[in-house]
């Protein structure tokens, strides 16, 4: 928040802004779904390990999910950059918009399909539709979360001499 204060005269009159940043909806959805990410990659990491001579080695079960050790640090790093994009609200809107398209699309591929996925990634189909499912949130908040942007209150105030003594007037 940004305070200015300035005189405008010599009579006492000031003029007062105040700015707020600017924010949006999609800022707590990213910082939500970034967590969730984080999280499930930290236990899903320290579940399975981290032998990185052989990633796929081990798998491990979280929240219902199997993991390996290759798909927990892809998860680490997306939640990671989703935080990172929801520091702003522009920037939470545009990572939200990427992120939530791959996820979408990667997860409906996963879900018709996972054999493919599952001795490297440890992808099942219930992996799929989660990541879908986090892939249609992420899209539809981006596409329909305002942006609320900062409002400028302005205070004036003169002292006006009478024969009482002096009074103040605020407007």
């Amino acid at each position: 928040m940004r305070r200015t204060n300035a005189v405008v005269s010599e009579d006492g009159a000031t003029l007062r802004e105040v700015k707020r940043a600017a924010w949006s909806p999609a800022q707590i959805v990213a910082v939500v779904a970034g967590l969730l990410f984080v999280v499930l990659g930290g236990v899903g990491l320290a579940r399975t390990g981290t032998d990185f001579s052989n990633l796929a080695a081990s798998h491990a079960q979280v929240a219902g999910m199997w993991v390996s050790p290759l798909s927990a640090i892809a998860e680490l790093v997306v939640g990671v950059l989703i935080l990172a994009g929801g520091a702003y609200p522009a920037g939470a809107k545009g990572t939200m918009s990427v992120f939530g398209v791959i996820l979408l699309a990667f997860g409906i591929i996963v879900a018709i399909d996972p054999t493919p996925f599952y001795r490297e990634w440890a992808y099942t189909k219930t992996d799929g539709v989660f990541y879908a499912i986090l892939g249609a949130v992420l899209l539809a908040t981006a596409v329909v979360s305002p942006v609320f942007f900062s409002r400028r209150r302005v205070v004036t105030q003169s002292q006006i001499q009478s024969d009482q003594g002096a009074a103040t007037h605020v407007s």
